[in-house]
């Protein structure tokens, strides 16, 4: 039945805002017939699946699309006139003929709800996303982002060009997805590294190339798939930039532009210090310029309530596994409480997740909405949520891909990708609408005619509570450059009391080329802090124009202002501005600001080729308060000076540093740690521009009273720089040993005697000392605290020779399982000795068994193809891994124990893995990811390790051209640099410039075999603690 509505003003506009009173009964009142809004009557399957949802108290869940009308959906749109765009994925996971569609919705009953749909574009491979753009729509398909746009009102696109190209086409769960337009006037695009496919590398190989704009080479373009980083453009203008995070599938901002990534297990975090910044300094590495805010941690504990999970899904209770979707609830119909809600998907546990975000300084913190239960959960399991829409009515739309399996059969077993169930499903796909309990009007299906409103109508829209009419105003006032505008924007700025309306007027006066002084002087001194950092972005580019002074002149007055990010902000903009008063108000903010690290990382970003202007507040600061935060960013400032160009800078710092003063050495010591981390890598060690009185000052650290952080980083750097010549060195020489022989000696002379001596073990093997060899046999086979031992073992390494190889194998059986390992470490560091170990194995001269876990994995995927060849040829274990896993399917029968779980963890795994964040070391998955599974896919998953490669866990060796060798997982990259996580976890940043050559292992970091050191019970007991049961 037909009516005519009036829409509710706060479903139109703010409440408070004096605009609409100046635009008329234009948008205050908008009129147009429409049925009433009851949803049509659901088929059996389809109101059974509706009654398997569980939605947070106070809503209520619609179907609002469901197949034959759509299926595998992805992402939605709905343009300016309320047509809806839905985004069709049929090919995952493994089918790139070109399946994919987009469709557009139609309502021919006039109830309200889609009944038709219409295919507006095929043949698309892996389409991920879908943003409305001028006359047609942008689409994310991986290698490219494609234009499509109907020009003859079919329905049907019959444009179809690539705006941008060069992306991996890699695993689908992996390519460049979700365009945003955003409050910048950018195009933003979710994008992350390649992964490297085992199984699958004809389909997913492909690594990207350069990102260009195809239709103009000349323009700017990006490195090989933008380093693995999210990417943001400006199609007109083609610009197009690098972000400094990454993300899997999904990310999202809040209403002033905070950008938040989300990637499987890791739900929620940040992009804090942005890539504009950090290039503004090439000689600072910056090893992850994101922060994960989740206070319930990765891999968080979430409550589904899935009734009959099958082998690849959950038990009753799991942690996040699959997060995607990530999305900023700001549609303003939820209530106040809702106003800081992001929401992720999670289609493994067949449920979504809500946090509720908080101010922490730079940064966020996000916290359970709900401290038990999830905001919407399923018990059919094949409901998989993958991503959300907040439309034009406020409500929030869920897109369910409905899938029986969603993981990837990269990561499955073979029984599993054979089993003919991979594409069940695919005719299937739901849209459901979440809307307060008092409900919502389903009334903008086709009707809202946006595209006809005048430029006043549009600008009054910017004042509305709900995000999508301020984006899709903007987008629509930027595409018509509407000069027409240009009043009513002034007018928003100076009498709007919604302050959300004030950033978008103040960006789009500048998308239009119309900004004035007084727009961004009013933005400056708004008393909302969203609307003074925006202002200070927007001034940011008028820093040169006409009126540039006078806008510096009130950015150094807000140096003092209350929000720590308005201070963040202003750091990074000031840092453009190179005048006194600038560095003067940026050293105020860093003296308030600096136990906040990324004030910390910004101040140095700012302070280019100028960095020893804040050395000085950085130790006077760190000698009145020193914490773990102070500490860093001191290694991070003398890291950056030791790298830069300014060598006089350098020797400035270090004069500081060899200046004598009581309780200075814990800053002293993380300077010179900074100074160490970035040389260590050069291609030549002893060209540190230390002169010959600065190195016997470093040298007299090397004593017994002084502290061993001190000492020790003294002799890293001087290890680097080479050390001073001639009779101070003697004398040390000779300290050093007497130390070692006559320990009886330095009883009063120092609390930890025995560090000392170890330090004196390391720095007898920095100089090659003669007496050394006999020292360190000495030490090993006498009564001596382990940490001496494990020195002498080290220092062995460096010195070792047939002599020392015979004496080691001798001698290690009897050693303790720290000495043991330290040991077989001294034959892994070089391959020559690698071989030496591996032949006394094969001989059985020495057991099989004294090569750790760890150091297995290292041999198993050893660069040098004969080495990683002989040791997987000695070190081989059973290879038939379907026999091995029958014999442990027993331990699946016996009765486990978490307490004694825990133990085998500690012992076995945890040299590698952590279970929810601790208890272990930080480089491969974190093993709370597999409480998620059964039993039975957790023994598959430790017997035959290969089964399962997780993504973004390649394992790389790095062959340096000082001649060096280092190996880990790439956790970051950038043109410049890459951040490695080596084994135990400790993240080293080294320059590309530095590196001769990369090799990435082709098998899992994990090799075969753990079975070998645990018992049928003990699998039975780590099974248990794994799974929290």
């Amino acid at each position: 039945m037909s009516s005519i509505l009036i829409i509710p003003c706060k479903f139109i506009h703010h409440k408070n805002s004096p605009v609409m009173r100046y635009v008329a009964l234009v948008c205050l009142l908008t009129v147009f017939s429409f049925q009433k809004n009851t949803p049509p009557k659901l088929s059996p399957e389809h109101q059974k699946a509706l009654e398997s949802l569980r939605v947070m108290e106070g809503f209520s869940v619609e179907m609002v699309a469901a197949e034959p009308l759509i299926a595998d959906p992805v992402a939605m749109e709905v343009d300016e006139n309320g047509d809806m765009y839905v985004v069709e994925m049929h090919g995952y996971p493994l089918d790139v003929s070109g399946s994919g569609k987009v469709k557009l919705l139609k309502d021919t009953d006039n109830d309200g709800y889609p009944d038709k749909s219409i295919i507006f574009a095929d043949k698309l491979t892996l389409p991920t996303g879908i943003m409305r753009w001028k006359n047609g729509f942008i689409v994310t398909d991986a290698p490219d982002v494609l234009y499509l746009e109907d020009t003859d009102n079919d329905g049907k696109a019959d444009i179809r060009k690539k705006m941008l190209s060069g992306f991996a086409l890699s695993n689908p769960q992996h390519n460049l997805n979700t365009p945003r337009f955003e409050l910048d006037n950018w195009i933003y695009l979710g994008h992350e590294g390649a992964v490297t496919p085992f199984v699958f590398k004809k389909e997913f190989g492909d690594k990207g190339t350069d990102i260009i704009f195809p239709d103009k080479p000349s323009a700017a373009r990006l490195a090989p798939n933008a380093n693995g980083k999210a990417v943001r453009f400006k199609p007109d203008s083609y610009e197009l930039e690098e972000l400094s995070g990454r993300t899997q599938y999904g990310h999202s901002m809040d209403a002033w532009g905070h950008h938040f990534y989300t990637s499987n297990a890791n739900h929620i975090y940040h992009e804090v210090l942005a890539n504009t910044y950090i290039k503004n300094n090439p000689a600072l590495l910056v090893p992850n310029a994101t922060q994960n805010i989740s206070d319930h941690g990765e891999a968080a504990e979430i409550y589904p309530i899935t009734e009959t999970p099958n082998h690849q899904l959950l038990t009753d209770v799991g942690v996040i596994t699959s997060s995607c979707g990530i999305t900023w609830y700001e549609g303003g119909a939820f209530g106040e409480k809702f106003n800081n809600v992001t929401f992720i998907a999670e289609p493994v546990h067949n449920l979504v997740h809500a946090d509720i975000l908080r101010e922490a300084g730079a940064s966020f913190t996000a916290s359970r909405l709900n401290e038990k239960s999830e905001f919407l959960a399923s018990k059919d399991a094949w409901f998989r949520p993958v991503n959300f829409y907040v439309g034009p009515d406020g409500a929030l739309y869920v897109i369910d891909y409905y899938r029986q399996i969603v993981e990837h059969p990269e990561w499955m077993s073979d029984e599993i990708t054979q089993s003919g169930a991979l594409y069940n499903g695919t005719d299937k796909g739901r849209i459901y609408r979440i809307v307060p309990h008092k409900g919502l009007p389903m009334n903008w299906l086709g009707k809202l005619n946006l595209s006809k409103k005048s430029a006043p109508e549009l600008v009054a829209l910017l004042d509305h509570e709900n995000g999508w009419y301020r984006r899709t105003a903007q987008r629509l006032l930027l595409h018509r450059q509407a000069k027409e505008a240009i009043p009513a924007l002034h007018a928003l700025l100076k009498k709007s009391k919604f302050s959300e309306a004030k950033a978008h007027a103040l960006w789009l006066l500048d998308g239009i080329q119309a900004i004035e002084k007084e727009d961004i002087l009013q933005a400056l001194k708004n008393e909302t802090a969203g609307v003074r950092e925006n202002g200070i972005r927007v001034a940011e580019r008028y820093l040169n124009a006409a009126f540039g002074k006078e806008l510096i002149n009130e950015l150094t007055a807000l140096q003092n202002d209350e929000s720590p990010k308005v201070r963040f902000q202003l750091l990074n903009t000031l840092g453009l501005v190179k005048t006194a008063e600038s560095e003067k108000a940026r050293l105020a903010i860093l003296q308030r600001d600096i136990y906040d690290r990324w004030a910390g990382l910004a101040s140095i970003a700012s302070f280019a080729g100028k960095e020893n202007q804040i050395f000085d507040v950085a130790i006077a600061e760190f000698t009145n308060k020193p914490t773990a935060e102070t500490s860093e960013f001191i290694a991070n400032l003398a890291s950056t000076i030791a790298g830069g160009e300014n060598k006089t800078g350098f020797s400035e710092m270090m004069k500081k540093i060899m200046a004598e003063a009581p309780g200075t050495e814990a800053w002293k010591a993380a300077a010179l740690n900074g100074v160490a981390n970035r040389l260590q890598f050069q291609k030549e060690k002893g060209t540190v521009l230390l002169s010959e009185p600065e190195k016997e000052k470093l040298l007299a650290h090397f004593s017994p009273t002084a502290t061993s952080e001190l000492r020790i980083a003294s002799l890293r750097l001087l290890e680097i720089s080479g050390f001073p010549k001639g009779k101070r060195l003697d004398e040390k020489i000779v300290q050093a040993i007497s130390a070692l022989k006559n320990p009886s000696t330095l009883t009063r002379q120092g609390s930890n005697i025995a560090v000392y001596r170890a330090h004196a073990i390391a720095f007898l093997s920095m100089v090659n000392s003669n007496e050394l060899k006999s020292i360190l046999q000495q030490a090993l086979t006498q009564k001596e605290p382990e940490v001496v031992q494990l020195a002498a073992l080290k220092a062995l390494g460096k010195t070792a020779d047939a002599q020392t190889y015979r004496f080691l194998l001798n001698e290690m059986k009897g050693f303790a399982p720290a000495l043991k390992k330290e040991a077989v470490n001294v034959f892994l560091s070089k391959p020559e000795r690698i071989n030496v170990l591996l032949k006394a194995i094969e001989t059985k001269e020495v057991e099989k068994s004294i090569v750790g876990w760890q150091q297995m994995v290292r041999l198993m995927n050893y660069y040098d193809t004969d080495i990683r060849a002989y040791a997987r040829k000695v070190l081989s274990v059973n290879e038939d891994r379907k026999a091995v896993l029958q014999k442990y399917m027993a331990a699946l029968e016996l009765k486990g124990s978490q307490s004694k779980g825990q133990l085998i963890f500690e012992k076995n795994c945890a040299t590698c893995h952590q279970i929810e964040g601790v208890k272990g070391v930080n480089f491969g998955p974190d093993l709370s990811t597999l409480r998620s599974r059964n039993a039975n896919s957790v023994l598959t998953e430790i017997i035959n390790p290969n089964n399962s490669i997780a993504d973004l866990y390649d394992f790389w060796t790095l062959e340096l051209k000082n001649g060096s060798t280092v190996a880990g997982i790439i956790a970051q990259e950038n043109t410049n640099n890459i951040s490695l996580r080596e084994m135990g976890g400790i993240v080293s940043v080294i320059q590309k410039k530095d590196i001769a050559k990369m090799q990435k292992a082709e098998q899992s970091i994990m090799p075969n075999g753990l079975e070998n050191a645990i018992s049928l019970q003990e699998m039975a007991d780590l099974i248990t603690f794994i799974k929290k049961q």
